[in-house]
């Protein structure tokens, strides 16, 4: 599905992969931007003896602010339903206005709340952009009423995800090595230790190829490629190995044409259990990505960008009941429910900026935005600079640095 900035109607249009505009996505946006209202949708009661509820719709006007979150949280579910429809007959983009009551609230109250981590605020922004939008085509005759919502009992967990913020952006290398030891399948250590020791994030893991692929002159080594060099005498003492990641693969820029492309450097024993995974594990199928995933109906497909985010989840269950029941080592840090597979990246990140730092003979505290140590690390995990300066987002690693000397008892002495 494609997105743009329509500059004639002034507003965001859709279109799908084939250029054919979403006809009713697109006459309710250019609805919402030029009458600046909605319908909200309220209660009555019937007043015989059944006591039969019913719905009506009614105009609310609504801000400019309320029309741009509305845009984008409905682009947002339209992409997710673009990927979650795939081999599946019954649901597709194209019949997304006619879509069951039930699958419009597992995207609110699974994927938001359970598999993306979404605070209460963020949830209540896009049921809001639900209802508006499936309303819309209500009132007009294009669907049936939908009644979208939050469920009762997600919503003290949408209320956890928000504090989740406030844990401890650091997990030790002891703790991530717990991790991968819990791992029940390949797939599962791959995706953590693509986190952890190459700092991708969860949407990155979709853009590791198999073949090699060519962008303008330029041919870039895939997968199978960089597992030949694994059992390549002449590069036996090659540490780490070039990948370049595709930014149409990364996290989207505000003009929706991706994220920066960049190297990524994937160390010797992280693509041996890579290839380890593609030899032992993997289906065989006509994909061309690394990392795929086998649904109960036994049809492979790529994984989806929240792959590693789920999975991060099973593993941290199972190392947190470990913990409970005190089969870990009490010197070891904790991990807590508020830890997510970002925090494995934001790691990587924060061992780089120490390291170097520490080679250039830097002191925490005095490293500022233009020095090496954010700059480096802003370019290896994909941080628009200008060049110069270190974005806001890598400044946040000064912080991250002093609780990983807490942790792994380093004096302070940089």
């Amino acid at each position: 599905m494609i997105h743009f900035q329509s500059e004639k109607f002034k507003t965001m249009l859709f279109c799908d992969d084939r250029g054919i505009p979403l006809i009713m996505p697109d006459l309710f946006l250019y609805s919402l931007n030029r009458n600046k209202n909605v319908y909200e949708a309220t209660w009555s009661t019937s007043l015989d003896q059944r006591r039969v509820k019913t719905v009506e719709l009614k105009t609310v006007r609504v801000s400019n602010k309320t029309i741009i979150e509305c845009s984008y949280e409905l682009r947002k579910f339209l992409l997710w339903l673009n990927e979650f429809s795939e081999n599946k007959n019954h649901i597709s983009l194209d019949k997304h206005h006619n879509l069951p009551e039930e699958i419009l609230n597992y995207y609110v109250n699974d994927i938001l709340i359970f598999d993306k981590s979404k605070s209460e605020k963020m949830v209540e922004k896009s049921v809001s952009a639900l209802r508006c939008y499936y309303n819309y085509l209500t009132y007009h005759g294009f669907t049936s009423f939908k009644n979208i919502e939050m469920k009762g009992a997600n919503r003290g967990i949408a209320r956890d995800n928000a504090r989740k913020r406030n844990v401890v952006k650091y997990l030790s290398t002891r703790l991530r090595a717990e991790l991968f030891a819990n791992a029940h399948t390949l797939r599962e250590e791959c995706l953590l230790r693509a986190g952890a020791e190459c700092g991708v994030r969860t949407e990155e893991n979709t853009g590791f190829l198999l073949e090699d692929f060519k962008l303008g002159t330029t041919v870039y080594r895939g997968m199978k490629s960089l597992f030949k060099l694994l059992d390549d005498k002449s590069f036996n003492d090659k540490q780490e190995f070039e990948y370049w990641l595709q930014g149409k693969y990364s996290k989207s820029r505000k003009n929706g044409q991706g994220g920066k492309s960049r190297w990524i450097y994937i160390p010797r024993d992280v693509l041996q259990r890579f290839k380890l995974y593609f030899e032992s594990e993997r289906p065989d199928c006509c994909h061309n990505s690394l990392f795929v995933t086998a649904s109960s109906n036994g049809i492979v497909r790529p994984i989806a960008g929240y792959q590693a985010t789920r999975d991060f989840a099973l593993v941290r269950e199972r190392v947190i009941q470990k913990q409970n029941q005190g089969l870990l080592h009490n010197s070891m840090d904790v991990l807590q429910q508020g830890h997510t597979y970002h925090i494995l990246r934001h790691s990587f990140g924060t061992d780089t900026f120490y390291e170097i730092a520490e080679e250039n003979g830097l002191k925490i505290e005095n490293v500022t935005a233009m020095d090496k140590p954010y700059l480096v690390v802003a370019e290896l995990l994909g941080h628009e600079t200008d060049g110069k300066y270190a974005p806001r987002t890598t400044r946040t690693y000064i912080r991250s640095v002093k609780e990983k000397m807490r942790q792994e008892n380093i004096e302070y002495c940089l």
